[in-house]
């Protein structure tokens, strides 16, 4: 620890000369001015075309072509402490250049020729190593603990390498490299600082409630230290307890960048994520030790760290983020240096085998076409598992998208108090022992296949997440009792089988499955959210709302539902979505028992738009308490002229689809009809007519015997009983004894006939039909029958066979309405008219017997012939 403070004062003293980057003038914390010339990117072939002023204290040089350093090239720069010469393409630097440069700290040879060999140094200069990989070259003076020998010959320089600890002054030399390197790098091009210009110091960031937000900043680690300078901001660095450099590009190793953070007592939490930082390659756990006593929080995601070898970091940090490093294994120390440590996320890095390069070589050459595979996504291998060690106190393991195929065998016995465990994305096909202390699982997108019994003893597991594998078969017996949620989608289940085992399942998501069948078993109580989506689900048994009483978000979109029926859905749900099936209409009789539902999204184009729809259509899709996501895309395929329309369009009114209203508008217009009838009835003597008709029907049924031509009886006589004395003492006994045959009705009717039958056979059976005409044959009913069926016979023989004797005059109004037959028989044909005076009473005696003696005509002839010379009634 003492090393590593002396180092810490030689940062802040070699940053003395280091911080002119970005700003006008050199910062000069003691009496001296500190001049700096920039001369890079010039194209220059040599450090003395520059002709730079002697009196520099820092020159920059690099991304030139100078290919060779010689001793006048240096000569005379008695103050240089700090000369940039990389990126050139220097191969050969003459033997004492840097002798006489007493006063000379660092020289930066990076990215120079491979083979540039440095001989003769000065005593206060060493060649230390740096990077492999990029094969730079760094000389660098060694410094005594204190800070006051950092201007002086390194009489120490000795006594360092005794102390068994030389990466000490490496690490901080090859940070003074770094930091002055970017120093001259991001100067100015071509601007050259009088010597005589002193720098100023920068204002210090000030934190806002505790953060310190230097996000996005893209400061430089001169910069950077500029505003952590204890120096000037110590005030300002107490009161930081949130650090935020994330995405700043910030180019620096892991160790200086928290010797930079030293100043900081109180800080709890560092985010240092998108930038390039890297690790030391060094080992460095004789001197990894921090004062941090508060720092809880560390995120260093997405830098190229790719080793945690060599790791060094506060050992109080609790919470870790590694995501998307390069790492490629934990090593077996990490548990150790890390003990403390409780959430550590490490998804996105590749756990893969690599065979050494050695090995390699061993190998013989294979012929053209073999393929030869030398990189391998092993964790049990020759060397070790990459997943060496984890800390005992973990809590929380993200291991997402790793490349990893199983966990080592001592995993479930060490992280016995892991609570949440990712490991999705990864390559598993088994599913690894686990510690029963866990509560939260995700192995989602991994290729597991079954669920084995043993998964029952992870007996404090409640959420449990297996998407996106290749399960066939789901058996809840083998699920822990205390799990309350659980995410299978997008696997390969065919049944749902859900039992008492998963009593305590409050979510359940099986969407992206083949299920074409959701059985509940039993009743589960406390399940309230079930997604099965996009599966093959084609209707649900009538009991299922009953089996989930407390189910308030329903999921059933993109399956084949075409009809839902009464007692299939929760009562309770509140949420409901059965867009993208088949289902054709929304019944009254199902989602009207929803009383809760607040949210129901439907679409679809399959909809019935007759008046099984009418209910939703008209009603339900304008509940104020409801919201309907796609109401405004549901469309019709039936009926055909109306396929493709909107639902909200189908004009289904009420008239048209309510039977009540339709019984009732037929009841009252029928109601309405029969009372119009009856009135006109009733005006118009209709039933009478009716009862006509009705004794027509009734004797054409009987079938009564006729004669075809020889009739009977030449004529029949209708009259009414006032008129019978006259018609039976004079118009039938003159008639009967002139010879014609008469029939009357109380000498010729039937015994035991009805007398409507009685009516008929006389007049089916004679010749004539004579009608005593007087007020009283118009009142009797009797007579109206026989001049109904007379005036029958008439229309259906085509024959005028009706003689008209009018015993009294009948006035024009003195005939009723309902007998419009006769006042029409009247008006067109002629008639006999009795007359009291005897010379007329001979004439009418003689047209009755010649009336008698004719053949009877057509109707229509009879209508249209001559009329003989008889009186008219007026």
């Amino acid at each position: 620890m003492r090393i590593l403070t002396g180092s810490l004062h030689f940062y802040f003293i070699s940053f003395l000369f280091s911080r002119a980057n970005g700003f006008p003038t050199p910062r000069t914390p003691t009496a001296y001015a500190f001049p700096f010339y920039n001369y890079s990117y010039l194209n220059l072939s040599s450090v003395s075309e520059a002709q730079a002023p002697k009196t520099a204290r820092a020159l920059n040089f690099s991304h030139n072509v100078i290919e060779k350093i010689t001793k006048r090239d240096l000569e005379g720069f008695d103050t240089l402490e700090v000369l940039d010469l990389s990126y050139n393409q220097i191969k050969d630097i003459e033997p004492g250049a840097f002798e006489r440069l007493l006063s000379l700290v660092s020289v930066n040879l990076a990215f120079n020729a491979k083979k540039l060999l440095v001989s003769g140094l000065p005593p206060h200069l060493k060649l230390l190593p740096t990077s492999e990989a990029s094969g730079s070259l760094q000389l660098c003076r060694y410094f005594d603990e204190s800070p006051e020998a950092a201007l002086e010959p390194s009489a120490s320089a000795e006594e360092l390498p005794r102390s068994g600890v030389p990466s000490v002054p490496q690490n901080v030399n090859l940070r003074l490299r770094r930091s002055t390197e970017n120093l001259l790098r991001r100067a100015e091009k071509n601007v050259t600082v009088s010597p005589t210009a002193t720098l100023r110091p920068n204002f210090c960031g000030a934190p806002i409630d505790g953060i310190f937000d230097l996000s996005n900043s893209k400061l430089s680690e001169e910069e950077l230290t500029l505003k952590l300078d204890p120096d000037l901001c110590q005030a300002q660095l107490d009161s930081i307890l949130e650090l935020d450099i994330s995405h700043s590009d910030l180019e620096t190793d892991l160790l200086s960048l928290f010797v930079l953070f030293l100043p900081m007592k109180n800080v709890q939490s560092i985010d240092a994520s998108y930038n390039k930082l890297t690790i030391n390659a060094l080992d460095t756990e004789a001197i990894c030790s921090f004062p941090f006593s508060k720092l809880l929080f560390l995120n260093i995601s997405n830098n190229p760290i790719n080793s945690l070898d060599t790791l060094c970091l506060p050992p109080t940090i609790k919470v870790i983020d590694l995501s998307f490093t390069n790492i490629s294994q934990i090593p077996q120390n990490f548990a150790k240096k890390m003990f403390n440590l409780e959430n550590m996320y490490v998804q996105g890095n590749h756990f893969i085998y690599t065979v050494r390069p050695e090995i390699t070589n061993a190998v013989p050459k294979f012929t053209p076409g073999t393929v030869h595979i030398n990189a391998i996504s092993f964790v049990r291998n020759q060397a070790g598992t990459p997943i060496e060690s984890l800390p005992k106190k973990v809590k929380h393991l993200k291991m997402s998208n790793c490349s990893i195929v199983e966990l080592p065998e001592w995993f479930a016995d060490t992280v016995e108090e892991l609570l949440f465990l990712d490991l999705s994305s990864n390559r598993i096909s088994v599913l690894p022992d686990l510690p029963t202390s866990l509560q939260h699982l995700d192995i989602s997108n991994s290729d597991i296949q079954i669920i084995p019994p043993s998964f029952k003893s992870i007996s404090n597991l409640t959420i449990f997440s297996i998407q996106n594998n290749k399960i066939v078969d789901m058996h809840p017996e083998y699920f822990p009792l205390t799990l309350t949620k659980c995410d299978i989608s997008k696997n390969k289940l065919n049944t749902l089988s859900l039992t008492d085992a998963l009593e305590k399942l409050e979510y359940l998501n099986v969407s992206g499955n083949l299920i074409t069948r959701l059985e509940p078993a039993s009743h589960l109580s406390a399940l309230a959210n079930l997604d099965s989506s996009h599966n093959l689900i084609s209707e649900l048994p009538d009991h299922f709302g009953k089996s989930l009483p407390t189910l308030k978000y329903f999921n059933l979109s993109g399956n084949k539902i075409s009809f839902l029926q009464r007692g299939s859905l929760p009562g309770s749900l509140v949420e409901l979505d059965i867009s993208d099936n088949a289902i054709t209409t929304i019944a009254e009789d199902t989602f009207g028992q929803l009383t809760s539902l607040s949210v129901l999204t439907v679409q679809g184009k399959h909809f019935f738009c007759n008046c099984d729809l009418y209910w939703f259509a008209n009603v339900y899709i304008h509940n104020p308490h409801l919201q309907i996501n796609g109401k405004g895309n549901l469309r019709c395929s039936f009926p055909p002229d109306r396929r493709g329309s909107l639902v909200e369009s189908s004009n289904l009114t009420l008239l048209r689809c309510s039977l009540g209203i339709q019984m009732a508008i037929t009841a009252c217009v029928a109601i309405l009809v029969v009372l119009v009838l009856t009135g006109l009835c009733w005006r118009f003597d209709g039933l009478w007519y009716v009862r006509m008709g009705w004794y027509w029907c009734m004797a054409k049924r009987k079938q009564y015997e006729k004669r075809p031509e020889d009739k009977l009886f030449d004529a029949f006589v209708s009259y009414s009983e006032q008129d019978a004395n006259w018609t039976k003492e004079n118009l039938l006994e003159k008639l009967e004894t002139d010879g014609f045959k008469i029939c009357y009705h109380e000498r010729d009717f039937k015994p035991g006939h009805p007398v409507l039958g009685n009516i008929f056979y006389c007049i089916e059976n004679s010749h004539k039909v004579l009608f005593v005409l007087s007020p009283s044959f118009v009142n009797s009913c009797w007579c109206q029958y026989e001049l109904y069926f007379a005036e029958h016979r008439v229309l259906n023989e085509n024959q005028d066979s009706l003689i008209m004797i009018v015993l009294e005059d009948l006035p024009p109004n003195s005939v009723p309405q309902k007998f419009s037959k006769l006042r029409k028989l009247l008006k067109r044909k002629t008639y006999l008219k009795w007359s009291p005076e005897e010379h007329k009473q001979k004439v009418f005696w003689h047209q009755v017997a010649a009336v008698l003696k004719t053949t009877n005509e057509p109707l229509v002839r009879a209508e249209n012939g001559s009329a003989r010379d008889m009186c008219e009634m007026e």
